[in-house]
C-alpha cells in the first residue's frame, strides 16, 4: 500500500497490486463467520482445499468445546471459538447466567452491526480502480476503522496475541510456521488502519 490521501469528501487509499482484493476477501470471510454464528458448532467445520489460502484462517476458527446448558447454539460458539470470544468478550466472567442474558440481549445487534460494516467495506473495495485507488466516502470511515479492528482482533485470537510479550513472540515465528503469513496480514491491516486515522 502506498498510503492514504484525503480528497474533499473522500479518502483515497492507494493499494498495490491485489491488496484490495486480498483485504476484501479477508473482510468477507469475517462477515461470513459472524453470519454463521447462529449455526450449531458441528455445522461450522473446516473448509476443505479452500481456493483462497486466506480462507484458512476462517476454517481454523471453530473449536471443540461442547454446548452449554443455557443456549446450545450461542454459548457453544462463544466457548469454542477464540475469535468469537475476542469479538464478543464475556461481560460477566464470574456469573454465567448474567453473561448468557447479556449475550442474548446484545449480541444479535452487535453482530448485525459488525456484518453491515464489513459489507460496506467490501463494497468500497470492489470499486477500487485499475490503478489500485479505493475512494472511501468520509461517512464510511468509521465502518472501515471498526472492521479493521475486528479483523485484527480475529487474527490476534488465532495468533494468541494478548499483550506486548505475546505480540513479540508472534512476530518472531519462523517463515516455516503456518501462522507466519497470518502475522504479516495482522501487521499490514494495522498499518492500513493507522494510515486511515492519520488521513482523518
Amino acid at each position: 500500500m502506498r498510503g492514504v490521501e484525503p480528497e474533499h469528501d473522500h479518502l483515497a487509499i492507494h493499494f498495490d497490486r491485489d491488496e484490495a482484493a486480498l483485504l476484501a476477501s479477508i473482510v468477507d470471510q469475517l462477515a461470513e463467520l459472524l453470519r454463521q454464528q447462529d449455526m450449531p458448532v458441528e455445522q461450522i467445520g473446516p473448509v476443505a482445499e479452500a481456493a483462497d489460502p486466506f480462507a484458512q484462517w476462517e476454517a481454523e476458527f471453530s473449536g471443540s468445546a461442547g454446548p452449554t446448558v443455557e443456549d446450545p447454539d450461542l454459548d457453544a460458539l462463544d466457548q469454542a471459538d477464540p475469535v468469537i470470544r475476542r469479538l464478543f468478550p464475556d461481560a460477566y466472567p464470574d456469573d454465567p447466567a448474567a453473561s448468557h442474558d447479556f449475550r442474548r440481549f446484545t449480541q444479535p445487534q452487535q453482530r448485525s452491526r459488525k456484518v453491515a460494516d464489513a459489507q460496506l467495506v467490501v463494497a468500497d473495495l470492489q470499486q477500487t480502480s485499475r490503478k489500485g485507488i479505493c475512494r472511501i466516502p468520509l461517512d464510511h470511515a468509521t465502518a472501515w476503522l471498526k472492521t479493521l479492528t475486528n479483523v485484527r482482533l480475529s487474527l490476534a485470537a488465532r495468533l494468541d496475541i494478548t499483550d506486548e510479550v505475546s505480540a513479540e513472540e508472534a512476530a518472531q515465528r519462523p517463515k516455516s510456521d503456518p501462522r507466519a503469513w497470518m502475522h504479516e496480514i495482522y501487521q499490514w491491516t494495522g498499518w492500513v488502519q493507522e494510515c486511515l486515522v492519520e488521513a482523518l
